[in-house]
């Protein structure tokens, strides 16, 4: 039980650093990995940037509670830059 909501605070953490990075802009997609293998990738448009969409943030926040520390999360800019957020 202690280790879901360790899992769970993680989650809500990386979402909101990801929201923030997103409001800054120049990201185009993020992505969910595990093992080196990607498990969900969302390209961003302006309905998510807006904030008008909440499915993405709520799928980032079940793959991140369900996978643990098992998954890494990229942020991906327009330049191609990739920031690994975990």
């Amino acid at each position: 039980m202690v280790e879901d909501m360790k899992d769970k605070k993680l989650a809500e953490e990386v979402v909101e650093k990801i929201k923030e990075l997103v409001k800054k802009g120049n990201v185009t997609k993020i992505q969910v990995l595990k093992d080196g293998e990607t498990i969900v990738n969302f390209p961003l448009n302006v309905g998510i940037v807006a904030g008008v969409a909440a499915a993405p943030w709520a799928l980032i926040l079940a793959a991140v509670t369900t996978l643990g520390m098992d998954c890494h999360i990229d942020v991906v800019k327009d330049d191609g830059e990739v920031l690994h957020i975990i």
